[in-house]
């Protein structure tokens, strides 16, 4: 059996939030308002307002992220270590984090930062998908250097992220 590579997949796993016979077209997330129209997920206030207009020929079903991020379902989980940093660059890697989401969030809406928190001397960032949590993780290390490591789960879908400008991640 072979194992996961850093970069590309031996076997396409299945996220299980992603099953598209789900949905119906056109369908709503009523908790974040993405619309589910052409087997793709997006946002479009002028369509939302629209369809809004006539109630009955529209579905409404939890996206696969709300769905995620309600049941606490990260596929990635990036943890960044915060030993050696300047408070300045602790609130810039924040910063370089947030934005690198909201730029991806534009690609693909379904890609979110779940829950950020800090324990233990990391700074933990869970992300709805593991594309997410990758180009985060190489943002970061494109701004401040430092070394990444990867850990994939075998059989899930699921990537763990370290972040570290010492030698030790």
């Amino acid at each position: 059996m072979r194992g996961r590579k850093n970069e590309m997949y031996d076997v396409k796993l299945k996220d299980p939030y992603m099953d598209k016979t789900n949905y119906e077209d056109p369908t709503i997330c009523p908790t974040c308002k993405l619309i589910y129209h052409n087997k793709r997920w997006f946002w479009d206030e002028k369509y939302y307002n629209e369809l809004m207009e006539d109630r009955n020929k529209v579905h409404f079903k939890e996206c696969p992220a709300c769905r995620k991020i309600r049941d606490h379902y990260p596929l990635g989980i990036v943890r960044f270590s915060l030993d050696g940093l300047r408070p300045d660059e602790y609130e810039n890697l924040k910063r370089r984090i947030e934005n690198e989401a909201e730029y991806e969030m534009k690609r693909n809406p379904l890609a979110r930062i779940m829950n950020r928190h800090e324990e233990d001397g990391y700074y933990i960032v869970e992300t709805t998908t593991e594309t997410l949590a990758k180009k985060i993780a190489k943002a970061v290390e494109k701004t401040f250097h430092g070394k990444l490591s990867y850990s994939f789960s075998d059989g899930q879908k699921f990537l763990r992220i370290e972040w570290s400008r010492n030698s030790e991640a």
